[in-house]
């Protein structure tokens, strides 16, 4: 009958953005770096840890990159009685010519996501660019290359030098 029954409405975006992200472990959390601002993922012995003109500094592919804690840069509370890996994974990531090598607990795989903006208030949370949902359906922050740069490099980072090292470097000073 004419006037009777019931209306489906869908809404689809007009466009999804989908690409390519780094998922990485760090302090109980994880988080997806885009892969267009991923430079190298590597492993690092402690031992080649240099301090250079008051920044923790290791060499990739020969190059020197200032070297910070991902979960420091977020603000994440360190968990306690961790125990020091001799070898510290690490992402470096950057925009431009400015890189930034980021010690993490672990790298994970690298896989196709989907961003989700944050809307509301939350439309501009330093460091986030979005979210997106894991096939375990766990919803993950997406992290903005541009402001984690920016953040690691004006912020302050314990030593990850090796702990009771002779000469180990104090809290290296990011400017």
């Amino acid at each position: 009958l004419p006037g009777k029954g019931t209306r489906f409405t869908i809404s689809l975006p007009v466009t999804l953005a989908t690409f390519r992200g780094v998922l990485v472990r760090e302090w109980g959390h994880q988080f997806v770096i885009p892969t267009a601002c991923v430079r190298r993922a590597a492993r690092v012995l402690r031992s080649d840890i240099r301090t250079v003109e008051n920044r923790e500094t290791v060499s990739l592919d020969g190059t020197p990159h200032a070297l910070v804690r991902l979960g420091t840069v977020l603000g994440l509370a360190e968990p306690s009685g961790g125990a020091e890996k001799d070898i510290l994974p690490v992402v470096a990531a950057g925009t431009g010519e400015t890189c930034v090598a980021f010690a993490v607990d672990g790298v994970v795989n690298e896989q196709e996501v989907l961003l989700k903006p944050l809307g509301g208030i939350l439309k501009r949370v330093r460091n986030v660019g979005g979210v997106t949902v894991l096939g375990s359906g766990k919803v993950v922050p997406v992290l903005h290359c541009g402001d984690l740069v920016k953040s690691a490099l004006k912020g302050t980072s314990r030593s990850l030098s090796a702990p009771g090292e002779a000469g180990a470097a104090p809290p290296a000073l990011l400017v």
